[in-house]
């Protein structure tokens, strides 16, 4: 027999839309999962090193390498599909992107994500605080 235990949280802002919109409700397992049952993709709730409380989805693990290039996420050289973004790719213009080109190393000086580290985006990747601006993946 499994035991959740749960907390309702609201969500703050529009950095997860459209999966999550401002105001929404989502649960919360407030035991939470070590870094280890994470995995890629998953959308999770936490509290940064700064003030606050922040929902994004974890994008790489640690020992991932991560660039984006011409809107694709590549994970250790190998281009993955994020089917959560399709609507807002639809919505802009041919010559537009929704996430800016960027690598690990330019952001981190890491080539690598450390052990202990994750590395999360908003799926609204142009008003989103993420691993691309702070150390929200802390």
């Amino acid at each position: 027999m499994m035991t959740f235990i749960v907390s309702p949280t609201r969500v703050g802002g529009a950095s997860m839309m459209p999966t999550y919109e401002d105001g929404d409700f989502v649960l919360v397992n407030i035991i939470g999962k070590k870094i280890s049952g994470i995995e890629r993709f998953d959308v999770i709730v936490f509290k940064p090193p700064n003030d606050g409380i922040y929902i994004k989805r974890v994008i790489g693990l640690p020992g991932d390498h991560i660039a984006y290039e011409y809107d694709t996420l590549y994970i250790n050289d190998e281009a993955l599909e994020e089917p959560y973004l399709d609507l807002h790719k639809k919505q802009l213009l041919v010559t537009d992107t929704l996430t800016q080109d960027f690598t690990l190393q330019s952001l981190t000086d890491h080539s690598t994500i450390p052990e202990g580290y994750l590395f999360v985006l908003g799926d609204n990747r142009r008003n989103s605080i993420d691993s691309r601006y702070s150390s929200v993946g802390d």
